[in-house]
């Protein structure tokens, strides 16, 4: 078993685009290094993330995450265990970045801009996935 746990937050400082393709590769590297998997959203102002992998270690990363002074009003939306994982890597995604190193950073995602195409590839959406739609729709 596994734990997703899913948060919301508000960032506190202005992403620009090197901010955001800084936090791609710094959030990339570190949650590659400790075997976790997910997604992290940005949309106008607002980020979500869903966190995948080992229980003690997402938790661990949660707390760092949530201690990070570049966000706030950090909050838990679903913590629930999970018997595999829903993110194969972990990715980013953000409504139409105009930097092109940011597109071609590794682990940049299209989310935003191939909404149609990832609800469809989720034969059973989890509540995680939900979220997720719901956010690109509605943040």
């Amino acid at each position: 078993m596994m734990l997703s746990l899913t948060y919301i937050s508000t960032a506190s400082v202005p992403f620009e685009p090197p901010e955001m393709t800084a936090l791609l590769r710094q959030s990339r590297e570190n949650n590659e290094r400790r075997g976790l998997t997910g997604m992290l959203l940005f949309k106008e102002g607002r980020f979500m993330q869903v966190l995948e992998g080992p229980d003690e270690v997402v938790r661990e990363r949660y707390d760092v995450i949530a201690a990070d002074p570049r966000h706030t009003d950090v909050r838990t939306l679903l913590d629930e265990s999970i018997e595999e994982r829903r993110f194969p890597q972990w990715s980013m995604g953000l409504p139409g970045p105009a930097d092109d190193e940011l597109r071609r950073a590794p682990g940049y995602d299209s989310f935003f801009e191939t909404p149609a195409r990832r609800r469809h590839s989720w034969e059973d959406p989890s509540r995680a996935q939900l979220l997720l739609d719901w956010f690109r729709r509605r943040a």
